[in-house]
């Protein structure tokens, strides 16, 4: 095998890769052996004439085409390994000639990434505070689960559960027509459109009304979009809610033991709190990841970037597949055109690298690495889960958590769980603390430590 590099550009790099005699020679013989028992040749039987014979009754380049697909990924990638190269991804392979047979290889290398003055990163961390109202508000929640409606014969209040027919029509085209459709009057409402519930209030039963509203600029259909949609509503019948007292038996009611209403209240308040605290915290992790992204800088290879929008299409085209409509309709309804999609797709898939290598480049960095008993303790922590789920997916219960691939991924996810609570205690300010270092295990003098790569 004789390789020549070129010089990298834009992190790729070209391989031209010319193979010899002692390269081809596996390939051919098992091309010349899968053809042989395939052609029917004069004088032999199938599988037993010579392969001097079979080579000049196909030709030469017919037992390399025959070849190509075993051949290249293995050629090429002795190639990269002889030159040492860090490849990122799949390289993209061209036949350039076939006598002798030369191959062009682009190959994505590994983003070059500096993370700037990471360390200088602060961000304020404001504590949770829980006022009455958002408990009140959990609380209401609660009583209108168990509220009850009732009909009522009068005019439609806020509030109230009415059935009706609607008709809406933007010019001859008609964008909604539902018959004995339930809706409940929320004056918070957009939807169907923005003032409809406003509309409906002081209605009486069995009485049309007809009104004109707006289709907002951004609804799903743009034919529709930013039009007015004529209306018409006939009220058919109207429900109020009643709702449970807030009391010790209201309590009970909700079940989880609760004997009076100041234990629920109090549970309802610790409840949110957690929530608020775990909503705020991965907020945090995602504004100290935007922090780090922003104050570095990221080269990345276009093939890398190429091959993932193919990938987003390709998922993309079998969703609107399963969905069972064509795309036109599909680009239609998203009010987007092909090339504006693929456009978000490719920003979509620039921001997944530029996070995934700052984390890794992180890692590297602060010398984190994850030890094989964490992996392992992680692995006994899944399997608890899967045996204690009724209803585990039949594709998971089988996954072999303890396969390379598996403790591979189990690895990646946990380092890069380390590496955004590295990254947080740095915008807090506490990167230097013993206690952050020892969370760490540190690499074995002289060794190397693990990277993660995307």
């Amino acid at each position: 095998m004789k390789i020549t590099q070129d010089e990298a550009v834009d992190r790729q790099t070209i391989l031209h890769i010319e193979l010899e005699d002692e390269d081809l020679a596996p390939y051919l013989d098992r091309s010349y052996r899968k053809l042989a028992q395939q052609l029917s040749i004069p004088g032999f039987r199938k599988g037993k004439a010579p392969r001097a014979v079979v080579e000049s009754f196909v030709g030469r380049e017919s037992l390399i085409h025959e070849s190509l697909d075993d051949m290249l990924p293995v050629m090429t990638q002795r190639a990269i390994d002889e030159q040492e190269i860090e490849a990122a991804g799949t390289p993209a392979v061209e036949i350039v000639e076939l006598d002798p047979v030369t191959v062009k290889a682009t190959v994505p290398l590994i983003p070059e990434v500096d993370l700037g003055a990471y360390k200088d990163i602060r961000l304020d961390d404001t504590p949770v505070e829980i006022t009455s109202e958002d408990v009140d508000g959990r609380l209401g929640e609660l009583q209108d689960q168990a509220s009850s409606w009732e009909p009522v014969e009068r005019e439609v209040a806020a509030g109230d559960m009415t059935t009706m027919d609607v008709k809406g029509h933007v010019d001859e085209e008609y964008i909604l027509n539902n018959e004995d459709a339930v809706y409940v009057v929320d004056l918070e409402s957009t939807l169907p459109f923005a003032g409809f519930s406003e509309q409906l209030v002081g209605m009486e039963v069995g009485v049309e009304k007809e009104f004109t509203l707006k289709v907002p600029d951004d609804h799903a259909d743009n034919r529709f979009a930013g039009h007015d949609v004529h209306m018409s509503v006939t009220v058919k019948d109207v429900k109020e809610r009643l709702r449970p007292e807030l009391d010790d038996e209201f309590a009970k009611s909700v079940g989880d033991g609760y004997e009076t209403f100041v234990e629920l209240r109090e549970s309802t308040e610790a409840e949110i709190k957690t929530q608020a605290e775990e909503a705020q915290a991965a907020q945090y992790r995602e504004s100290a990841l935007d922090a780090l992204v922003s104050g570095g800088t990221f080269e990345v290879a276009p093939m890398l970037i190429d091959h993932e929008v193919e990938h987003m299409v390709d998922r993309r085209d079998r969703f609107v597949e399963r969905l069972e409509v064509s795309m036109d309709d599909y680009l239609r309804y998203t009010g987007k055109s092909d090339e504006e999609m693929k456009l978000e797709m490719r920003e979509h898939a620039m921001e997944r690298f530029t996070r995934s290598y700052a984390l890794s480049n992180l890692a590297e960095a602060e010398n984190i690495v994850i030890p094989d008993e964490e992996i392992d303790e992680r692995i006994k922590e899944l399997e608890a889960a899967r045996e204690g789920e009724e209803n585990t997916p039949e594709d998971q219960s089988e996954v072999d958590l303890n396969s390379e691939a598996a403790r591979t991924s189990i690895k990646e996810s946990l380092l890069v769980s380390k590496s955004l609570d590295r990254l947080v205690r740095i915008a807090k300010g506490d990167e230097t603390t013993e206690a952050s270092k020892a969370d760490d295990v540190e690499p074995d003098e002289g060794g190397d430590t693990d990277n993660a790569e995307s």
